[in-house]
């Protein structure tokens, strides 16, 4: 009987073990504020520890979020995001996201990430369909889900991404709208979007180093970020100017979308202008209470 019970208390011991090892290895790391704060709908006190998967909402005043992985964010009043180790979700509101090399954040679908070390970028969603993106330190860059990187935003620049649904649905790869200047190799950097493009196909020749509106589909995924994307062009003729108007299709769920690159920054324009009114703390290492 002894045996059995020391048995069973083993058993508890080490279930408790392993439950403790779980929570703390959800454990992503703290948010800090001097006003209110939600965590997963309940008030929580100016600092409390968060996991992955926990919901913030900022209330009346900033709050600063302080990750494991050494990075660090601040969201706007108002704003609310998902946290998980190795990305944020921003449902709505501005957000402010220092190494997002290191951690990315998602915007209706589409990923932001830094395309240089250390950089830190600024991110508004005013609804499913209305997102906007500041690079504030370091370029900043906007990628699909299926990995075709649809801008690069240079430091001190923000674009504006609408996303509208079309009746139409791409055979395969995305479909992308471009203008720029066709250089050697067929190189071809959108002004738009700022982002280099390499064009496959017959007839080009004659447009070399000219002004040029493309519309071509996307053929598979660049062997690197700093690679240029290969587009099989459809169409293509020459332009005095560029329209600042881009466009890429690519699929949400059973919905086909087309994405509009534009310059615009009504949305997290207080917050690049220094609106955060809390300023991330050197990073800290969690521990659960």
């Amino acid at each position: 009987m002894i045996l059995r019970f020391q048995s069973a208390v083993a058993l508890l011991t080490c279930s408790c073990l392993i439950n403790v090892g779980s929570a703390t290895s959800a454990n992503v790391g703290i948010v800090i504020t001097t006003g209110d704060v939600q965590v997963d709908g309940l008030q929580v006190p100016r600092t409390s520890v968060i996991f992955s998967g926990s919901h913030i909402s900022s209330g009346s005043r900033s709050s600063s979020i302080q990750f494991s992985d050494g990075t660090s964010a601040v969201i706007r009043p108002g704003a609310a995001v998902t946290v998980y180790r190795e990305r944020s979700v921003l449902q709505h509101g501005v957000a402010m996201q220092r190494g997002v090399d290191k951690h990315p954040v998602l915007a209706d679908d589409l990923r932001i990430s830094g395309a240089t070390p250390n950089a830190t970028a600024l991110v508004g969603v005013k609804d499913e369909t209305h997102f906007e993106v500041a690079a504030q330190e370091g370029e900043s860059d906007v990628w699909t889900p299926s990995g075709v990187l649809v801008a690069r935003i240079e430091p001190g620049n923000t674009l504006s991404f609408a996303i509208q649904q079309s009746p139409g649905t791409p055979e395969k790869g995305e479909e992308v709208t471009l203008c720029g200047d066709l250089g050697e190799n067929y190189l071809i950097t959108d002004e738009s979007s700022n982002v280099t493009y390499q064009l496959q196909g017959t007839g080009l020749e004659p447009f070399l180093t000219n002004k040029v509106k493309v519309t071509g589909t996307t053929v598979g995924v660049p062997a690197s970020a700093s690679a240029p994307q290969l587009l099989a062009v459809s169409k293509i003729k020459r332009q005095k100017s560029c329209e600042k108007v881009g466009g890429i299709w690519w699929s949400k769920g059973a919905i086909t979308l087309l994405v509009f690159v534009a310059a615009g920054g009504t949305l997290i324009g207080i917050g690049a202008a220094g609106g955060f009114g809390v300023t991330p703390q050197a990073p800290v290492t969690p521990t659960t209470p």
